[in-house]
């Protein structure tokens, strides 16, 4: 079994290594870096002997929107990279529904909620709008928002996640899930707004993310509820 500090000592190179690639490089040699680091967190996964079935298709379904990128260009690969994504994040919120069964929200915590659901929505419908049209074909609206709907969904889950357990399980699942958001959205940034400094913000929250879903699938999931957070 990986010794924690093989995961940091893994994590900090990738960076490194990623930026280099992302700097002095073209990008399908960052997309072969990509592919690299996720293969080598896989493999370190699989090393710790304590990950679920689930946390092992996340991380083949990773792979697989890897190898994908390397003919995003093309709209059916295109399609199909989103769907993979979507998948691995629908599978990431299902790893901890069944532990937030009990979870309890009173009215206007649901009102808050659906608030910043609409928002949300919103907000994806301004940054489809900012996609150039070189970029466009017929199902990458809808794909858009079932990606985004996906996200959201994550980012829900993850926060309800920390705000029950509140331990280092929920801290790790809820620092993964986020960072793998905000590599989503830099990455939006720096491939269909053409911000290619971007690229390095995105390279570094998906190094953190994967890393950090190794670290939570190491951890038993025997935990309590804390008495006082098990109402949102």
């Amino acid at each position: 079994m990986p010794s924690k500090s093989m995961l940091l000592i893994a994590t900090l190179v990738l960076l490194f290594v990623n930026c280099y690639v992302i700097y002095d490089f073209d990008q399908d040699a960052s997309r072969w870096a990509r592919l690299i680091s996720t293969s080598i967190f896989f493999a370190i996964l699989l090393l710790q002997n304590s990950y679920s079935r689930k946390m092992m298709s996340v991380f083949i379904l990773f792979i697989i929107a890897d190898l994908l990128l390397f003919y995003y260009e093309y709209s059916w690969v295109n399609t199909f990279t989103f769907l993979t994504r979507i998948s691995a994040y629908i599978i990431l919120v299902f790893a901890v529904v069944p532990e937030l069964k009990k979870l309890k929200t009173n009215l206007f915590q649901k009102i808050i909620f659906v608030l910043v659901f609409g928002l949300n929505l919103a907000m994806l419908f301004v940054l489809l709008d900012m996609v150039p049209e070189k970029f466009s074909y017929p199902f990458l609206d809808g794909l858009f928002f079932v990606y985004g709907i996906a996200m959201i969904a994550m980012v829900i889950a993850s926060i309800s996640y920390s705000n029950r357990y509140a331990n280092k399980t929920s801290f790790y699942y809820t620092a993964a899930t986020l960072c793998l958001v905000f590599s989503d959205i830099t990455s939006f940034i720096a491939y269909y707004l053409e911000f290619s400094e971007f690229y390095f913000a995105d390279r570094f929250f998906y190094i953190l993310g994967i890393a950090g879903l190794v670290r939570f699938a190491g951890f038993s999931r025997t935990h309590e509820a804390v008495p006082e957070l098990e109402s949102l």
